[in-house]
């Protein structure tokens, strides 16, 4: 017998709530049979049955920054049962990410990301046998010496952007995003890759990467908090996800598959370009072997490409609104390398000011607000706080780049805050961003180059001048409403003028 409409919205009302109090009952056992017990929680919001309702507001990462300054650094929630910690100070994340990475480097299984077709994601994976072969390959491909080795791409593919903005420099967001993952396609897969297949592994790539992003955040989806509900038909009331992760996993297939198989193909056929995936390949010689290049590879092209394109758009609205800093940058280059070649690579060391600009744009508009989750594998004492195992630990990135005290007037774009007294770089390089411990991004330097030369390279040919926003009507309260709600966060719509600056390097050589 058919069950009733009443009798389902029953069922769907009792589930989360049997659930949280299970779950919360196990913890309680854990805690009466634990030595540690009587050691609290850290302090979070007083609400009921958990915080997950506050947890999925939007832009998470200014709540919590918020909830820093009333409930202190180290923040508690409870979602659905599941232990959450925001780490809101730098300190604390160094602390517990790097001095005590071997309990706080896992991930938490999410069923979600597992209905998508994500679970082969290297980022994703939890610690253990598995996750070292992907991050062995990763370190591999993209160690600090062999990232050099793809420079000569990266420019090549930075002086396309910089004919793209001469051309049509209303169609910047376009072209940073072009440009992103033509970089990242180019050095994995090959420069024999018409624009037209490009554009459609592109295309796959942002879909299933942005609905990725959506999963990430906490208390996001009730799935991922009970794994139970991975089993309900997609007819079922309230089970539509089902249906939208079935979509999502046959893109996260295709972005996966199709670009190896491509390479793959070229090889036998020998019309490949050299890649790093072709010189993967011509050394596999087990089908595990090459599924792990497949998912290495797919690792690397959804961060690379959608990542690199945010901190473009971010830069060129950071000079659009602070011209100060782009006059300084701008006076250093034509001191430095003058107006007769465009830059390069080299002149990365002669550039301080350029590097403090590059500094400042990853503190100012940092791409993951809301670092990816670290799971603790064993039960810790910190400061008095009790974080059991199984705890889910993410790093307030936007909260840690507004540190007031380090930090003064943390919204305004101020490179000169890099410097010392006496006018060289300080010690302050690490980029927040690329995350910490075992869980670093093992691309951060090839991606510290792409940024790096879009920087150095449009100042040298451009002057960026701010038109406001395409909404006349829309206001900001804030620089952290400027910055959309993504997991991948980039500057929300706005508009700008790019002129060619007279007697350019780019220019000249037409």
């Amino acid at each position: 017998m058919p069950l009733s409409d009443s009798t389902i919205s029953l069922l769907l009302a009792v589930l989360p709530i049997s659930g949280i109090i299970f779950a919360l009952y196990n913890q309680y056992q854990i805690w009466l049979k634990s030595p540690i017990r009587g050691l609290p929680y850290p302090p979070g919001p007083p609400l009921l049955l958990g915080n997950a309702n506050h947890a999925v507001q939007s832009r998470p990462w200014l709540t919590y920054t918020e909830w820093a300054k009333q409930y202190g650094d180290i923040i508690y929630l409870n979602i659905y049962g599941e232990h959450t910690v925001i780490l809101n100070n730098l300190e604390d994340v160094m602390e517990l990410f790097e001095q005590r990475s071997r309990i706080y480097s896992s991930r938490q299984s999410n069923p979600y990301t597992e209905l998508m077709g994500w679970q082969f994601n290297s980022g994703l994976l939890p610690y253990g046998d598995l996750w070292r072969r992907h991050r062995k390959l990763l370190q591999q491909c993209f160690r600090r010496k062999i990232s050099t080795q793809y420079e000569p791409i990266q420019t090549a593919k930075t002086h396309n952007l910089l004919n793209d903005l001469l051309r049509t420099p209303s169609d910047f967001i376009e072209h940073c995003k072009k440009n992103s993952s033509a970089m990242i396609m180019s050095i994995l897969y090959g420069q024999d890759i018409s624009d037209e297949i490009s554009a459609q592994f592109v295309s796959v790539a942002e879909e299933t990467v942005t609905a990725l992003g959506k999963c990430l955040r906490p208390g996001k989806h009730m799935v991922s908090y009970f794994p139970i509900l991975r089993y309900l038909p997609a007819w079922f009331p309230g089970a539509d996800f089902q249906r939208r992760a079935a979509e999502v996993k046959k893109l996260t297939c295709k972005m996966k598959d199709e670009p190896v198989d491509f390479v793959g193909k070229g090889l036998l056929h020998g019309t490949a370009s050299a890649s790093l995936v072709a010189d993967l390949l011509e050394n596999c010689y087990v089908q595990r072997e090459y599924d792990l290049i497949k998912d290495v590879a797919a690792t690397s092209f959804a961060a690379g490409a959608e990542t690199s394109a945010a901190a473009m758009e971010s830069f060129l609205l950071a000079m659009s609104l602070f011209p100060e800093a782009q006059k300084k940058a701008q006076a250093e280059i034509d001191r430095v390398i003058g107006k007769e070649r465009l830059p390069t690579t080299d002149d990365r060391p002669f550039l301080p000011y350029i590097e403090a600009v590059y500094r400042e744009l990853m503190r100012w508009a940092p791409i993951l607000p809301l670092n990816t989750d670290h799971t603790t594998t064993a039960d810790d004492i910190y400061k008095g706080y009790y974080i059991p195992k199984g705890t889910v630990v993410y790093a307030n990135t936007w909260a840690l780049t507004r540190n007031e005290e380090k930090y003064p007037n943390p919204d305004i774009f101020n490179p000169d805050r890099f410097f010392t007294e006496t006018g060289h770089l300080n010690d302050d390089d690490t980029v927040l961003t690329f995350g910490f411990g075992r869980r670093i991004c093992p691309g951060r330097h090839m991606a510290s180059t792409t940024v790096w030369l879009a920087i150095v390279s449009i100042l040298a040919n451009f002057d960026i001048k701010g038109k406001g926003t395409n909404n006349k009507d829309q206001k900001f309260t804030s620089i952290g409403e400027m910055f959309t709600d993504n997991f991948i966060s980039r500057p929300v719509p706005f508009e700008c003028d790019i002129v060619p600056r007279k007697n350019a390097a780019l220019l000249a050589s037409k």
